[in-house]
């Protein structure tokens, strides 16, 4: 959806980065190096360590949506109702008006019904900013 929509002006896609959804318990890495890995990734425990997991997890999905990393006591995890791996769509009053299920159910088709709902169309690639 996001390199569909992508030069849309009228919307904007970020990867909310939350905490661990399965974070394992003894990591493979030392402190303050970027995990490589699933299997390097344990429950951040301060800012740092989150924004190396979201460094990590962006680069291994080869992911270029842009990337917010929510804060340590769950600010935007708790006021959009979010789950790891879930979507939201929040209309421009700040509003809820989408939420999947997450985490096996980000739910893209039903996602962008909503999108379309509230006027907003894909960039077709003819019409795209080659820049």
């Amino acid at each position: 959806m996001y390199m569909a929509y992508k030069g849309n002006e009228k919307v904007a896609f970020y990867l909310v980065y939350v905490r661990e959804i399965h974070p394992v318990k003894e990591p493979k890495v030392a402190p303050g190096e970027t995990p490589k890995g699933p299997q390097d990734i344990a429950q951040a425990k301060n800012l740092e360590e989150r924004i190396l997991a979201a460094s990590a997890c962006m680069k291994g999905l080869k992911l270029t949506l842009p990337v917010v990393i929510d804060t340590m006591d769950g600010v935007a995890e708790k006021a959009y109702r979010g789950v790891p791996a879930c979507t939201v769509v929040i209309d421009l009053h700040g509003n809820v008006v989408f939420h999947s299920t997450g985490p096996s159910g980000s739910q893209p088709k039903e996602a962008e019904r909503v999108l379309k709902k509230l006027g907003l169309e894909p960039v077709s690639a003819a019409s795209r900013p080659t820049s």
